[in-house]
């Protein structure tokens, strides 16, 4: 597709292979070494390119370089799983607990995006969850601790992370032309992000604030 002429549409990224890819990770490999970091792929959503995913996270492997997918979990469990051999460390985010929320939110039920974090809980070893905190909407006593119950039992899930909400994806609604439903929100305040982090604390969980 070309760029369109009058510039209401911008082209963003370009199409790569995996060896392309691979040439721009390893001239990296020093820092990767000095940080005992690794490569994360993220998004958008990588599992919406699962075969090249699973190809790019073969040669990470091949090159001794840990490799960490974030992911949302809305996927066919059969690929979720055929990458998770694949990857040293998930950064899973859950945003809500209540469906009617999250469809009404997201598009789409949570169904599947909670089943996948269990079956990949039950067959890989380390996973940080990541929910971003939205003032109002998904952070009452009772979509948190509903969120610690489902989650407290997995012992792969090796932290939680609270993600304070921020304004940051509104420039990137206005370039696609769309409304951003949550202009007037405030980011949470640092004392009630501590309060819940204490309160997810109790249910024996490690929660960090960012990350």
């Amino acid at each position: 597709m070309d760029a369109c002429p009058t510039g209401a549409r911008e082209l963003r990224g370009r199409e790569m292979t995996v060896a392309e890819l691979m040439k721009q990770v390893l001239a990296d490999r020093v820092f990767f070494e000095e940080s005992k970091g690794g490569v994360t792929f993220s998004g958008g959503e990588p599992l919406r390119q699962s075969d090249f995913l699973q190809a790019a996270l073969e040669s990470c492997r091949a090159e001794g370089l840990p490799a960490a997918v974030d992911t949302c979990g809305y996927a066919p469990e059969q690929e979720l799983l055929a990458v998770a051999r694949l990857t040293d460390l998930f950064l899973y985010d859950l945003k809500f607990m209540n469906d009617a929320r999250h469809k009404e939110y997201t598009g789409v039920s949570n169904g599947l995006i909670l089943e996948n974090l269990r079956a990949l809980a039950c067959s890989h070893p380390k996973i940080w969850l990541r929910v971003p905190v939205i003032p109002g909407l998904n952070d009452s006593p009772e979509e948190i601790e509903a969120m610690a119950e489902f989650v407290r039992g997995f012992s792969a899930i090796k932290r939680v992370c609270l993600l304070p909400y921020h304004r940051a994806g509104i420039g990137k609604f206005q370039q696609l032309d769309q409304d951003y439903r949550l202009p007037d929100l405030a980011p949470p305040e640092p004392a009630h992000l501590e309060r819940l982090r204490e309160r997810l604390g109790q249910f024996g969980l490690r929660v960090s604030i960012g990350g």
